[in-house]
């Protein structure tokens, strides 16, 4: 789950979906479907010097020592999780901080992740993993959240329309999104798959 700090400016949020036409088959009984996805940018060539080389934790992450190893055989076993990292790497603007702890009664999810825009133009994101949970699942999920960010999705827009994959958990600016649940649902089973081929 995302929390958007009051302090992030909507006019650095602007939404940005893909939309694919697709259209039937035979001419004379042709009808088209249109289809919007919450993939606001693609993950383009140049990030793939990251993903093909040897994964390392970005150097704008901080991680406890704990959950190092996690993250080091996540970046190994999973291309959609080196891909996250490849993002979050490569923005100079932003810094991350996961701790894993109890997250506060009002939690609904396994983690959450909090971030601000600073008035220097920074973003920070904070994000607490609970301790009980599954630390891959939750931390790609997470990640998926920091990414929305930087794709500039925003947020409270897209939960104010129906069908968009975005819901706003509680009037606080806590939201979910279909996107950060796919993420980690992948990452988790690219992960157990490399694991199970013994990678």
């Amino acid at each position: 789950m995302a929390a958007i700090a009051p302090d992030l400016p909507r006019r650095n949020a602007a939404v940005s979906l893909l939309l694919v036409l697709v259209a039937a088959a035979p001419a004379a009984a042709q009808s088209s479907r249109l289809f919007a996805m919450n993939i606001a940018r693609p993950y383009v060539e140049t990030e793939t010097a990251f993903v093909r080389g040897t994964p390392s934790v970005p150097g704008n992450l901080e991680i406890p020592e704990n959950l190092r190893p996690t993250v080091v055989s996540m970046l190994r076993l999973s291309s959609t999780f080196r891909r996250q990292c490849s993002r979050i790497a490569g923005a100079a603007d932003l810094a991350v901080v996961v701790q894993r702890g109890s997250l506060p009664a009002t939690a609904k999810e396994g983690a959450i992740t909090h971030i601000a825009r600073r008035d220097d133009g920074r973003l920070e994101a904070d994000v607490l993993i609970d301790s009980l949970g599954d630390p891959v699942l939750l931390l790609a999920h997470e990640f998926e959240h920091i990414v929305e960010q930087l794709d500039g999705v925003d947020l409270a827009a897209m939960a104010s329309r129906a069908a968009t994959g975005v819901v706003e958990r509680d009037s606080g600016g806590q939201f979910e999104t279909e996107r950060a649940a796919a993420a980690g649902r992948r990452v988790a089973q690219e992960v157990r798959g490399g694991q199970r081929r013994g990678r």
